[in-house]
C-alpha cells in the first residue's frame, strides 16, 4: 500500500523532534534505576558506539556437567604392560637372620597404580597373589587375604624383605620410576634408584640385575629377572 507523500514527512517530522528528547530522557534516569540496565544493554538508552553483543543460544546443561570453564581435564591414563618371567632373589645374612635364596616365577599385569603380580614356584604352583590400586594392597596365599597399606609392608610379608616392586616395574622397562630421584650409574644402561643399582645392559637378552648393598641398617639384596614376554 502505498502511504501519501504528505503522511510520509510528516512522520519524518515528528521522529526527528522525538529522537532528541528520548536521549535527553536517557540521560535523566538515574543510575540506580532498577530499569537503566536493561534500557542500555539494548534497549532505547543502549549508548550508540555500544558494540553488540552476540546472541549465543542456550541449551541445558546435562544433570552433573560443568562449564567448559571448570571443566577438569581428564587424568591421563598410565600405559599398561604385560610382564612375564622368573625372578632370583638372595638376601644376605643381617643381625640374627640368615642369608636366604628364592627363585620364582611372575606374571605381572597393569601399571605403577593399580596391577597385578602372580608369584609361582618354578614347578608351576601359585604362591601367592599380590594386587594394588592407589592407597592399599593386598595379598592372596594359603593363609587367606590379608591388606596393607603399602607395597613395601605387603613385600616384606610376602618375600621376606621389602623391595621396591612399584619401581620394578619400570626397572624391567630400562629406565627408572619417572616419580623418584634416579642418577646414572657408573656404567652404561646402569642407573642408582633408592639405593639400589639397576645395570639394564643386559635388557636386549630379556635380563635384568638389581643390587643393594649392605649397611648396618639393612640387609644385602641381590636381584636377578629373566624376562619371557
Amino acid at each position: 500500500m502505498n502511504l501519501p507523500r504528505a503522511f510520509t514527512r510528516g512522520v519524518t517530522r515528528a521522529l526527528c523532534v522525538l529522537c532528541p528528547l528520548m536521549l535527553l530522557a536517557c540521560a535523566s534516569v538515574s543510575e540506580g534505576d532498577p530499569i537503566v540496565a536493561q534500557m542500555r544493554s539494548g534497549g532505547a538508552c543502549a549508548p550508540a558506539n555500544a558494540p553488540s553483543a552476540p546472541i549465543i543460544p542456550l541449551t541445558p546443561a546435562a544433570p552433573g556437567s560443568q562449564s567448559p570453564s571448570n571443566a577438569q581435564p581428564p587424568a591421563r591414563a598410565l600405559p599398561r604392560v604385560d610382564l612375564q618371567g622368573q625372578m632370583s632373589i638372595k638376601l644376605s645374612a643381617f643381625a640374627d637372620q640368615p642369608a636366604k635364596g628364592l627363585s620364582l616365577g611372575f606374571f605381572f599385569s597393569g601399571n605403577t597404580d593399580t596391577g597385578q603380580l602372580d608369584l609361582m614356584t618354578l614347578m608351576g604352583s601359585q604362591m601367592a597373589q599380590v594386587n594394588w590400586q592407589p592407597g592399599q594392597a593386598w595379598l592372596v596365599n594359603d593363609k587367606g587375604r590379608q591388606r596393607y597399606d603399602n607395597l613395601d609392608s605387603l613385600s616384606e610379608a610376602a618375600l621376606g624383605e621389602p623391595l621396591p616392586l612399584r619401581q620394578l616395574v619400570h626397572w624391567m622397562q630400562g629406565h627408572p620410576d619417572p616419580e623418584l630421584p634416579s642418577a646414572p650409574g657408573p656404567q652404561a644402561d646402569t642407573f642408582i634408584q633408592q639405593g639400589w643399582l639397576i645395570d639394564a645392559h643386559e635388557l636386549p637378552f630379556k635380563k635384568l640385575n638389581a643390587q643393594r648393598e649392605a649397611t648396618p641398617l639393612q640387609r644385602g639384596v641381590q636381584l636377578k629377572v629373566y624376562l619371557d614376554r
